[in-house]
């Protein structure tokens, strides 16, 4: 299979999204679509999949008849259609249309997760976690050659998430992702794409790939930029020193013919000057765009020499609910100076409702939650309810008390650069808000972060300055993430809401995994775990005895049984680890 788009444009109400981008699709492609949002990444997509048309350039197809399935990035379900409907419509259109449909459905509703109570429920009554699933099922059942995913992760829990990611590897043919989730393109796809408005650049590798061929790329750019702008530099002034000599030579000649062969000179080597510098200018790169980092003085600012307490909040049986619905009950935990603390857990766990707790904006539940007198809490809720629409992102950092130079530094940071600072609040997209009523947070003075989904609506550049300032705040922060790349990169600690409990790791992202996967396979094998183990150590010391005595038997049929029962003993030792092994390998963890 191979697809090929040749010099594609496309323009809605007169406005380009891109103009003359190129690119191939092979057999054995995983490929990661990745841009800043409105670059164009779903229309590149819907052209590929032959859903859209291009105002110019063309898309081929080899073989020509190839099978294109785009699973959409906002689900649209046919009035009234149930999920069990939905289903037997794609396994009845698919490959897997047979006699036995029913069972297909079944099997395809379990194996994506949708349990049997939502199966006559109406589709478009869905959650967007749900409709997401539901879109997956067609993957299951419908034939394609190439498979194109916009934006599969969203409204999908970790649970979900990870699901999602084993599901994909193990589909062996070409596919298209459309993700800002960094962390399903570094364990799904061999290529990367950045779509700008001008280009499609290509990486090789999955996102962590691409993020230091990228820096390296970036590096060079600025040294051939730097390298250009001391030519010119050289030249301007070459060319000032000749102008400054030819006019006083010029002007000294008169009938002296030494002079005026002086300022001929002086003429020829002006004028070779004057053109060199105009092919370099005419060759001029352009400059590159580094990346400003949030001042760490201005982050820190309330924080640089205030002493705060080892523990800032602290949690004691702390049971909540609602009506008669449990939310959670008896959690303890705590929060110390510096911790980065990543709350995680399925929707609907409390993870939010915790939050608000902290925050002092829910008081109705039993057990204590203090905090320290010196600990003054900042709080991001996912509404940005807190900006003013009428105010532009400047004047709206300004009327929380921050100093025009602080807040154009950090607004920066944050990819808010020249006049951008002058936009009204109203005219932002959801994305930008977040970016405004985050640099607003950290210029409130706080020393604890309380952040719910920071990033949501966010592309994967805006993501990271987040992280960058988040990563440079010297207070302490607890946050409430679906993006595992943000949580491996910042948390020190994992909190995990399940089970109407919370469950408390003092280790990073990896090490939570780590724990789950040790956790997980306890609850798999169970005692025989335990019983493998114990009789492995004594099969260990058998084989050690067998040995001995193999050196001091001499030739013979009781060497001969010693030397049999020897094998058989290592060939039991190794079947119990490879049971083991096996146990402990049979999924990804996340």
């Amino acid at each position: 299979m191979n697809l090929r788009f040749l010099n594609l444009s496309k323009s809605y109400k007169g406005k380009a999204v891109f103009e003359n981008i190129s690119g191939q699709i092979n057999e054995g492609d995983s490929i990661g679509l990745i841009g800043s949002n409105g670059v164009g990444k779903t229309t590149l997509a819907r052209l590929l999949a032959g859903l859209e048309a291009c105002d110019q350039g063309r898309v081929e197809y080899s073989p020509a008849n190839i099978k294109v399935l785009y699973i959409e990035q906002y689900p649209v379900f046919d009035k009234g259609i149930t999920v069990y409907q939905e289903v037997r419509r794609a396994v009845s259109d698919g490959a897997q249309g047979s006699a036995d449909n029913g069972a297909v459905v079944e099997k395809t509703l379990n194996r994506v997760g949708l349990e049997k109570d939502k199966w006559q429920q109406k589709a478009q009554d869905l959650s967007g976690g749900e409709k997401t699933k539901l879109l997956l099922c067609r993957i299951m059942t419908c034939d394609f050659d190439l498979l194109i995913l916009d934006e599969p992760t969203n409204h999908l829990d970790m649970d979900s998430c990870g699901w999602l990611e084993d599901f994909v590897r193990g589909i062996k043919k070409p596919m298209l992702v459309i993700s800002h989730d960094r962390y399903l393109l570094d364990n799904t796809v061999n290529r990367i794409w950045e779509l700008t408005s001008g280009e499609i650049r290509e990486y090789e590798g999955n996102y962590s790939a691409y993020r230091v061929q990228r820096e390296t790329e970036l590096k060079n750019i600025t040294k051939e930029y730097d390298k250009q702008q001391n030519k010119i530099r050289h030249l301007k002034q070459v060319i000032y020193e000749r102008k400054s000599w030819y006019d006083s030579a010029h002007k000294s000649a008169g009938q002296n013919d030494f002079y005026r062969s002086k300022a001929k000179k002086h003429a020829g080597v002006l004028k070779s000057k004057k053109k060199e510098l105009e092919r370099i200018k005419d060759e001029k790169n352009e400059k590159p765009q580094r990346t400003v980092s949030p001042a760490f003085e201005v982050i820190n600012k309330a924080i640089t020499g205030s002493k705060l307490p080892p523990f800032l909040v602290k949690g004691e049986n702390i049971s909540k609910a609602f009506g008669k619905k449990t939310v959670f009950r008896e959690v303890s935990f705590n929060i110390r100076r510096r911790d980065k603390v990543a709350l995680i857990g399925q929707n609907g766990a409390g993870k939010t409702t915790l939050l608000r707790m902290l925050c002092g904006m829910d008081s109705k539940y039993s057990g204590t939650v203090a905090v320290s007198p010196s600990v003054k809490v900042g709080y991001f809720a996912q509404e940005f309810d807190n900006l003013s629409s009428d105010n532009s992102i400047l004047d709206e950092l300004m009327t929380a008390g921050a100093g025009m130079q602080d807040a154009r530094l950090l607004l920066a940071g944050l990819l808010f650069r020249g006049d951008d600072v002058y936009k009204k609040i109203s005219d932002l997209s959801m994305g930008e808000k977040g970016r405004v009523a985050f640099a607003k947070l950290i210029l409130s003075g706080a020393n604890l972060l309380i952040l719910d989904e920071p990033t949501n609506y966010m592309d994967i550049g805006s993501k990271e300055r987040i992280e960058n300032a988040l990563d440079e705040f010297g207070g302490s922060i607890i946050f409430v993430t679906h993006d595992r790349y943000f949580i491996k990169r910042l948390a020190n600690r994992i909190f995990v809401m399940e089970g109407k409990t919370l469950h408390c790791y003092d280790g990073g992202y990896e090490y939570y995994l780590s724990k789950l996967k040790e956790q997980r396979l306890r609850d798999r094998v169970g005692a025989d775990c335990k019983r493998l183990e114990d009789n492995i150590r004594r099969l260990e010391c058998q084989l050690a005895f067998i040995s001995g005595k193999l050196d001091e038997v001499e030739d013979g049929d009781e060497k001969q049984k010693l030397h049999q029962k020897f094998l058989d003993t290592a060939r039991e030792i190794n079947k119990s680890r490879e049971y083991l092994k096996g146990q402990d390998g049979s999924g990804s963890e996340t």
